[in-house]
């Protein structure tokens, strides 16, 4: 039965070795120029078995298909290689340069973030063609507010590459944006730029910016406003800029998280729609072309308003190759068709198997398809309503079982109440879709659009309000679950063999299942006897602040400075995922070993550790030097290296993130004259050591 599989869905046996090529590339990179030559040869062999097409007997046509499948694998890893060659690199001194913003800028707090293309770069004597996609932040102004998609501006300002925190367990923004080809980031000054030019853009993204803008407005012009504006323009047009860090939380809680990413529920919702509108169409064959190709056009255009956004993206190709197979009334194996967008839009951009999106997306849809139609089989019922709660339901489950690893692994928490959302939450979502379109059909009438946007506001307000229902029922979610990437690759793995034994009938995949769930539960409890274990001694890098973990165990001593709260935002999001994973029981206030008007010091685990944050010391006196083991720089003391190696005989010196860029500049020429080692925390990441 699963040969009959393989054999029903090439795309599957496609997009496997090519997945795990690119995996290898982006975890492992190898040598691009080999991967050719060995990519050339299984090229040449493949085509070879291809063409001529002899009678070969069963293993030379075994061989032919060990050949592809090598051959695929190969395919991945050069693709990968070839994106990773598309790095440019910048040198240090400002750089003036021309560039168009290709994303609608977002305001922040204390500037406008936008993403820029390079279009031209000046050296020191002539201009030359770049095209490296940057971020920038521009200094936050009347001028900066107004920037738009397209906009071309002449700029002059430092490209520094993005660097990661390197705080344990942190989001690694460096690698998330690596996975998009943005490498560097620039901050611009209000007088170190000016726009030169209007809609610049790319014309389809910018005609699509334009035309969402055009539906914004329709609502505004409406008076929607608030967070029903937030969760309908997010629900209906992707367009996220408004919503809250509150709004996101609600929704996540409750497990309805997936309403606001305009995705495959969404484009499956027009889809159905769009089936039932034309039904009409399907009574001969070229009826179901002319259904096939205006739904097609329905759904790009669709994709097209809303920003053209990944995710739709996804789901557009998805149902498009749904679409075809109905055309020439194909029988359609929606994992061959599944596997189809999947390898498309892998070859489009490799980097698409790190995103999140991609994977919940194609991981539910797989799980949706196996396990909704076996679950709903338990159960028959003969009345439309129930029938239609229980399909509800299923589906709620079916995509528990395939996205519940990898949700828990990226977001730490698992929503209790998903069954509920999905049954009370996404009925009124499709109710909104629907008055959405009503809305955009008569909004020429001012009298109909009145009334349907009134009814549009509430039904949005409904949605809000029982998702802050479900939001603050008791245990509506578990928190701080922590798996790690093996712990997810197992749970796959689970989940996949429990899938091949409900496929096959055949005892051995429920065998290797329970062994799998086994080896998932000792290797729980090995990691979690590791980390109890674990001594880590840790200088955090939290802009202009100085933050000093020491762990033992599940036992914390925390240093840092004594007018900062570390319940704030960005202490709690640099030092809690270490926390979280050691499983921290309790925080201890920082207590010297020895404190004294010259110097303070500390002993952890076997190393001294010397805290300098004032220059005390250097009225300090002592006939022989004190040997120490690290030496933490803070608050830009005002010492010099010089003078640390006539009182103290010491291994590495540390420059926390409290100082200047200037201090540590001055500190590391030290340092380089007299061969000593040091660590830029603000440079380099945190200063980890497992002790």
């Amino acid at each position: 039965m699963f040969e009959k599989f393989l054999h029903q869905t090439p795309f599957f046996r496609f997009v496997v070795p090519f997945i795990l090529g690119i995996l290898i590339q982006i975890n492992f990179p190898v040598n691009s120029f080999l991967i050719f030559i060995i990519l050339s040869i299984f090229f040449t062999f493949t085509l070879l078995f291809s063409v001529l097409k002899l009678n070969i007997n069963y293993l030379l046509n075994k061989v032919q298909g060990i050949f592809i499948f090598i051959f695929l694998i190969l395919s991945g890893i050069q693709l990968v290689s070839i994106t990773q060659h598309n790095k440019f690199s910048f040198s240090k001194d400002e750089q003036t340069f021309i560039a168009t913003i290709v994303e609608q800028p977002k305001e922040t707090e204390n500037s406008v973030k936008v993403i820029l293309k390079l279009n031209s770069l000046k050296d020191s004597v002539n201009w030359f063609t770049n095209s490296s996609q940057i971020i920038c932040y521009f200094q936050k102004d009347t001028n900066a507010l107004k920037l738009n998609y397209g906009d071309q501006v002449l700029a002059k300002a430092y490209i520094n590459e993005v660097t990661s925190n390197g705080n344990p367990y942190e989001f690694n923004y460096k690698k998330y944006l690596k996975y998009k080809e943005i490498y560097y980031q620039t901050y611009i000054k209000s007088d170190s730029y000016k726009i030169i030019a209007h809609e610049k853009g790319g014309k389809i993204f910018q005609y699509s910016h334009k035309a969402q803008q055009v539906l914004l407005n329709i609502y505004k012009s409406r008076n929607i406003s608030g967070d029903e504006f937030a969760v309908l323009s997010a629900l209906t047009l992707g367009y996220k800029n408004e919503l809250t860090p509150e709004l996101k939380e609600s929704f996540s809680a409750s497990g309805a998280m997936h309403i606001l990413a305009v995705s495959g529920l969404h484009v499956g919702i027009i889809f159905i729609i769009l089936c039932k509108i034309l039904f009409f169409l399907q009574r001969n064959k070229y009826g179901k072309i002319i259904q096939s190709v205006i739904i097609i056009i329905v759904l790009f255009f669709y994709a097209f308003l809303t920003g053209l956004s990944d995710s739709v993206f996804r789901a557009t190709i998805m149902f498009t190759f749904v679409c075809m197979g109905r055309m020439f009334d194909r029988q359609i194996n929606i994992y061959n068709t599944i596997s189809a967008s999947a390898f498309l839009l892998l070859i489009i951009n490799p980097y698409s198997i790190m995103n999140v999106g991609f994977q919940l997306s194609y991981a539910a849809v797989i799980s949706i398809v196996f396990f909704q139609p076996k679950i709903y089989s338990l159960i028959n019922f003969k009345h439309k309503i129930p029938d239609y709660i229980w399909q509800l339901i299923t589906v709620a489950i079916a995509a528990q079982i395939g996205t519940f690893p990898i949700t828990i692994h990226y977001f730490n928490q698992f929503p209790l109440y998903f069954i509920l959302s999905n049954i009370i939450i996404i009925p009124i979502a499709i109710i909104v879709i629907y008055g959405a379109i009503l809305l955009f059909a008569f909004s020429f009438s001012e009298f109909l659009s009145a009334y349907i946007s009134k009814g549009l506001y509430y039904v949005t307000l409904l949605l809000n309000n029982n998702v802050n229902f479900i939001e603050q029922l008791p245990f509506s979610k578990i928190e701080n679950i922590l798996i790690d990437g093996n712990e997810v690759i197992i749970l796959l793995f689970l989940v996949l063999f429990m899938s091949f034994f409900m496929i096959t009938k055949r005892y051995h995949f429920l065998k290797a299942s329970v062994w799998i769930l086994i080896g998932c539960i000792s290797y729980n409890i090995v990691m979690n006897y590791k980390i109890s274990q674990n001594t880590v001694f840790v200088v955090h890098n939290i802009k202009g602040l100085t933050a000093i973990n020491m762990i033992n165990g599940n036992n914390s001593c925390f240093l840092c400075d004594s007018d900062v709260d570390i319940a704030t935002d960005n202490i709690a999001y640099s030092v809690s995922p270490l926390w979280r994973k050691q499983k921290i029981k309790k925080i201890n206030p920082y207590e010297p070993n020895t404190s004294d008007k010259y110097f303070t010091s500390f002993t952890f685990g076997d190393k001294k550790i010397l805290h300098l944050k004032n220059n005390n010391i250097l009225s300090f006196r002592s006939l022989t030097k004190i040997k120490i083991n690290y030496i933490i720089l803070s608050e830009n003391t005002d010492i010099n290296i010089s003078e640390l190696i006539s009182y103290f005989e010491f291994d590495n010196i540390i420059f926390d993130s409290s100082n200047s860029f200037y201090k540590i500049r001055n500190w590391k020429k030290e340092c380089d004259n007299f061969d000593i080692k040091f660590h830029n925390v603000a440079e380099n990441g945190a200063f980890v050591r497992y002790l």
